[in-house]
C-alpha cells in the first residue's frame, strides 16, 4: 500500500463526505448493534481506521460515532504503514492513538490491543474509506481474521468500483478507464474486485455482509478544482499503465479540459459494505439492510 498525497485527499473530503451521506443506514445499523451489545460489555468502542492516511476518514466517523453514541468512551487508533501521513492525522485526531503497521500485521495488534487493561471489554469497530482497492488478498484476510476473531463489526466505506459515467461521452473514456482499471491491480492489488472479495471471504468464515451503494456525483463547473484533478489523475495512472495511449490521451483531455467550463458531469460508484461478526457468534440471522435516498448536504448527523 502506498501513501496518498495529503493535498488530494484533503481536496476530496467535501466529495467523500457527500457520498457518505448515502452509507448512513448502513451506520446506524452498526450503531444499532453495538448498542444492543451494552448488556455484556462495558459502553467503550476501540476503533480502528485502517489504511488511515491523514485522518480525514477517521474525523468523519469519529463525528458520526458521537452523535450517535454521546456516552460512549471512543477509543481510536490510526493504522497506516505510512509514518509521514500519520503524522499529519495524529494532528487532525490528536486524541487517538497512531500505530505504523501494515494491515497483514493486524491481527497479532488487535490481539495485543484488546488484552491490554484500558480496553478491557471494548468492542471492537473496524473502519476506513477509499481503501480496499489498494489492499491484497493477504490484508483482507487479516481483516475477516480480526473481526472474526474479537466479533467485530467493519464498516468498509468508498471502495471503487468498475467503471465510471461521462457526459458528454468520449470515444476514449472506455480504454482510458481499461487501462486505468488495470492499473489498479498492479502488485497483488484486488482493485475493483475487492469490495465483493471482501463480502465473500467474510460469508465464508460466516459472517454477515451488507452492502450498499455510495457514488460521487460531479458536475462542471461547480466542481471543476476537484474534477480536473480527479481526471487528470486517472489519465496518469492510464499512461503508467499503457504509455501507447499517449496520442489518445492527449485528445481526450484537450477536449475534457474544455468542458470543465461548460456541463461536465462524471459519475464513479463506490460500494459500501458492512461485515458484522456477532451475527455468527450468536446464531443470529443476517439483518435486512435497505439502502435509502440521503437527503442532500455533507453534515455526518
Amino acid at each position: 500500500m502506498t501513501a496518498a498525497e495529503s493535498d488530494w485527499l484533503d481536496l476530496r473530503r467535501p466529495v467523500d463526505d457527500a457520498a457518505r451521506r448515502e452509507s448512513l443506514h448502513l451506520f446506524d445499523h452498526a450503531v444499532a448493534r453495538l448498542s444492543a451489545e451494552t448488556e455484556s460489555n462495558t459502553k467503550s468502542l476501540l476503533a480502528v481506521d485502517i489504511g488511515a492516511g491523514t485522518g480525514n476518514s477517521a474525523l468523519w466517523f469519529d463525528t458520526a460515532l458521537r452523535t450517535r453514541l454521546p456516552d460512549w468512551e471512543i477509543n481510536w487508533i490510526l493504522l497506516d504503514s505510512d509514518q509521514a501521513s500519520l503524522d499529519l492525522a495524529a494532528t487532525a485526531l490528536p486524541h487517538a492513538r497512531t500505530i505504523c503497521a501494515p494491515i497483514a500485521a493486524f491481527p497479532t495488534l488487535s490481539a495485543e490491543l484488546l488484552s491490554a487493561s484500558e480496553f478491557h471489554g471494548s468492542q471492537l469497530l473496524l473502519t476506513c474509506s477509499a481503501l480496499l482497492d489498494v489492499l491484497t488478498e493477504t490484508d483482507l484476510i487479516a481483516v475477516i481474521r480480526s473481526l472474526k476473531d474479537h466479533d467485530g463489526l467493519g464498516l468498509f466505506l468508498l471502495s471503487i468500483v468498475d467503471g465510471w459515467e461521462l457526459d458528454p461521452v468520449h470515444p476514449y473514456d472506455a480504454v482510458i478507464d481499461a487501462a486505468f482499471t488495470a492499473h489498479q491491480h498492479r502488485d497483488g492489488r484486488l482493485g475493483h474486485h475487492a469490495p465483493e472479495r471482501l463480502m465473500r471471504l467474510a460469508r465464508r468464515h460466516g459472517l454477515t455482509a451488507v452492502e450498499g451503494p455510495s457514488p460521487w456525483r460531479l458536475a462542471a463547473p461547480a466542481d471543476r478544482t476537484f474534477l480536473s484533478r480527479f481526471l487528470s489523475e486517472r489519465l496518469d495512472a492510464a499512461l503508467d499503465e499503457d504509455p501507447a495511449l499517449a496520442t489518445a490521451a492527449r485528445d481526450w483531455w484537450s477536449q475534457r479540459q474544455a468542458q470543465l467550463d461548460s456541463g461536465l458531469s462524471v459519475r464513479v460508484d463506490h460500494l459500501d459494505v458492512l461485515i458484522d461478526a456477532a451475527d455468527r457468534a450468536r446464531g443470529r440471522e443476517p439483518p435486512t439492510v435497505r439502502a435509502t435516498t440521503p437527503p442532500t448536504g455533507t453534515e455526518v448527523s
